[in-house]
């Protein structure tokens, strides 16, 4: 059952952490940022750089990727000096608290934590140690993707601080791009009030018409091959020249921009290629090219964290994109069109009540799985209803590999049952490694317990139904 926002509680909990961050900063000698690698996390480690920079504060900063265990990653980074003059604040990342809170609770230095994603703990707050300051706006009811990005919520926090931190607002207009995917009008709560308020400051520019993410910034006949946000399955991927003709046909030149169609236009696109795809999307004024669209930057930033993540970091000071940014950016963009199209057709599955195994072994590397089956599941390839199980042997492990995706509206008829809880019950019963959250994840199992997980899915999700409801 959705927990109704308490924004009063909220508001009194981040106003504190505020208060105390001020009234604690004369003493730091230092302060040390940590961020997700990922661009709500890179949004929201800049926009802590830039308070800290108005405060006179001096900073380094660390990028964690959850490839390690908290004690091991913290202990490469910890000083020996172990000192209140030293603070550590989290952005986008830290919300595991069984692991966090015992680590936190032997050090002398103190931690804030602004995060988003749902706690992985039963310690209650009045359980944290004094030197731990927590803000997460799940705990009091607010979605932490519909309602508040991490980079909203760090923007939040340094503009209650340093309120010129306005004029860095785009940063966190990427952050609700990058984890939102959905357009501009579509945003709830907080990302929406901090997007109308960049809107009327003349931050950022709001700009209405077709949407086609991953190619806004792009001719229409590469926007409609290269969008993934939505896929449109007859042009998607395609390396015809069907698009042209399309086009041409309609009397629409095919090297016109998308952000430059008529509305007449639109709705001819629209009308003869049977989809719908009209809304709101986010502009940066004082970026050029592919950097002006808010979804392309955030999916930019996303790909270079996982390729160069020093290159993500350093492009949020550029005004355009580089080579080297803007090749890695259309091979990633013009493969996963590619595995869309693919994956959109009818691949060897199987399907139960609760779920569909979709084999695409040899049809799409091991690499981009996991993307693969996360843009199917948000566009809706599947039946929403039904969580997806993608996947198959991976020659040099032996093992069957698995990502794993569901929809809001499966999570919604299934009593908030996910992707993390079903990992759990796979591995207790089956063996296997992995992990994730209620809507992603990935998990690697024997040949033997992958039948087996086959004939009992539905027989699982059955069971953590009971335990909710009980």
């Amino acid at each position: 059952m959705d927990i109704k926002p308490d924004r009063y509680t909220f508001k009194n909990k981040f106003e504190m952490a505020v208060s105390q961050f001020c009234d604690l900063s004369s003493q730091f000698q230092k302060v040390i940022a940590i961020s997700h690698n990922d661009a709500d996390g890179i949004s929201s480690l800049h926009l802590i750089q830039n308070l800290l920079y108005r405060m006179n504060l001096s900073y380094d900063y660390f990028i964690y990727n959850r490839s390690v265990s908290w004690q091991n990653y913290l202990d490469g980074i910890f000083s020996q000096r172990n000192t209140e003059k030293t603070a550590f604040i989290f952005t986008d990342v830290g919300s595991n608290l069984n692991e966090l809170i015992p680590i936190i609770r032997e050090r002398n230095e103190k931690f804030f934590i602004l995060d988003h994603h749902e706690v992985e703990s039963d310690i209650t707050l009045d359980q944290h140690p004094e030197n731990l300051m927590f803000v997460n706006p799940t705990l009091y009811g607010f979605d932490g993707i519909d309602h508040i990005a991490g980079a909203t919520l760090t923007y939040m926090f340094a503009k209650a601080i340093k309120p010129q931190i306005i004029k860095q607002g785009w940063l966190a207009v990427i952050g609700i791009a990058g984890d939102s995917l959905k357009p501009m009008d579509q945003l709830r709560s907080y990302n929406r009030e901090i997007y109308e308020e960049l809107v009327a400051e003349d931050v950022i520019k709001d700009r209405e018409g077709l949407i086609l993410f991953g190619g806004m910034h792009n001719s229409i006949r590469n926007g409609l091959r290269y969008s993934i946000l939505p896929f449109v399955k007859q042009f998607g991927g395609d390396t015809s020249n069907s698009i042209e003709n399309f086009l041409t046909n309609l009397g629409i030149n095919p090297e016109k921009k998308v952000s430059k169609l008529t509305e007449s236009e639109i709705q001819k696109i629209q009308e003869h290629g049977n989809f719908e795809s009209y809304g709101n999307y986010a502009i940066l004024p004082n970026k050029r090219g592919l950097l002006r669209y808010a979804f392309e930057y955030a999916l930019l930033l996303n790909i270079l964290c996982f390729k160069n993540i020093s290159a993500a970091v350093s492009i949020i000071q550029l005004q355009n994109i580089t080579r080297y940014a803007k090749k890695i950016y259309y091979n990633y963009i013009s493969s996963l069109a590619r595995n869309l199209k693919i994956i959109s057709r009818k691949l060897p599955r199987f399907e139960t009540d609760y779920a569909i195994f979709i084999r695409i072994q040899g049809k799409i590397p091991p690499s981009n799985w996991s993307d693969t089956a996360s843009f199917s599941t948000v566009n809706e390839l599947f039946n929403p209803y039904k969580i997806i199980l993608l996947g198959g042997l991976e020659r040099k492990s032996q093992t069957i590999k698995l990502s794993i995706r569901c929809t809001r509206k499966f999570l919604k008829r299934n009593n908030g049952i996910g992707v993390n809880k079903l990992i759990s019950k796979i591995i207790k019963e089956l063996g296997g490694t992995g992990g994730g959250h209620k809507l992603a994840g990935g998990l690697r199992l024997s040949r033997a317990s992958y039948k087996r997980l086959k004939e009992n899915i539905d027989g699982y999700i059955s069971l953590l139904l009971e335990e909710a409801q009980s």
